[in-house]
Formats: C-alpha cells, structure tokens, sequence
C-alpha cells in the first residue's frame, strides 16, 4: 500500500513539474511582498528591480519586476519574469528554448483550446490570458487589465 501512495505522490510531483498552466499560487493583482513570499522555494534565485523609465503601460507609480531563476515549468527549469504595476502583480513571462515553441503552443491548444489569434507578436489564447510569444520565445500570462491594455494597443497599430 505504501508504495502504491508513493507512487502516486511521485506521479502528483513530476506532472506539477510539467504543468503548462499559470501557476495556481500567483494571483494577479497581489503585492510584490506577496509574490516574493510565494517563491521562495520556488526559485533557485529571486533578484527583484526597479525599471525606470516605468515602460508598462498600466503602470503610473511604480514598475518592479522580479527575476526567478531555476523555476520548474513544462518539465524543465526556467527563468520566469514577474512585473508589477503600482505594486500588483499584472504580467508572468516564462522563457522557453526556441524549440520548444511548437510544443508549447499545440500543449497551450490542449490545454485551453483553439487560440483565439495569431499575429506578429505570436500565439494568443484570450480564454486563458496567455499567448505562447515567438521572440523571446517565451509564454506570457497576463492579468485581465492587462490583456485589456494589451488589445487596446492591438487596435490602434
């Protein structure tokens, strides 16, 4: 019996470690304090900085993004960006290899179905706001203020 509980813990392990989704324990909006609590274990290093000139398009106050090396994501590790408009957490991008930028978008199709567009910029799923980005081939995960601000640059180009 412990072996069988064993190996399901192991199994319930790798797959977190595969898993494509936005990580359930980053919540868009939150603090930076929040956010760096959170990654704690999550990161083999956490730098966090300031960007000035603020270059987000939300931002009025504040532009902060924290650097996570050594994140696991999709079955590897990965350095994942956080940026944090006036202290909310609004934009995750989590850089990929540019290989593996097949894989990701028909693994984004499975996992939220067809994708909404398909532009320069690259793959966009609005029904999970999340686009699989071609250079830097990355994935994006964004906050619903964000992906407003996002299509309403979209259609002014």
């Amino acid at each position: 019996m412990w072996r069988l509980l064993l190996a399901l813990a192991f199994s319930a392990a790798v797959q977190a470690q595969d898993q494509i989704t936005k990580p359930e324990y980053l919540h868009f909006g939150a603090s930076l304090v929040e956010v760096q609590s959170a990654l704690t274990s999550k990161c083999t290093a956490l730098n966090t900085r300031s960007i000035s000139p603020i270059t987000a398009p939300l931002a009025r106050e504040s532009q902060v993004q924290i650097d996570c090396e050594g994140f696991r994501y999709g079955g590897a590790e990965r350095k994942m960006e956080l940026v944090f408009q006036d202290d909310q957490l609004d934009i995750i991008w989590i850089l990929l290899a540019e290989e593996e930028l097949p894989l990701f978008k028909q693994r984004f199709t499975e996992a939220y179905g067809e994708p909404s567009f398909e532009i320069n910029f690259g793959t966009v799923f609005l029904q999970a706001n999340a686009a699989v980005r071609i250079q830097p081939p990355e994935v994006l995960f964004a906050s619903a203020r964000q992906v407003e601000a996002m299509l309403q640059q979209l259609a002014s180009d």
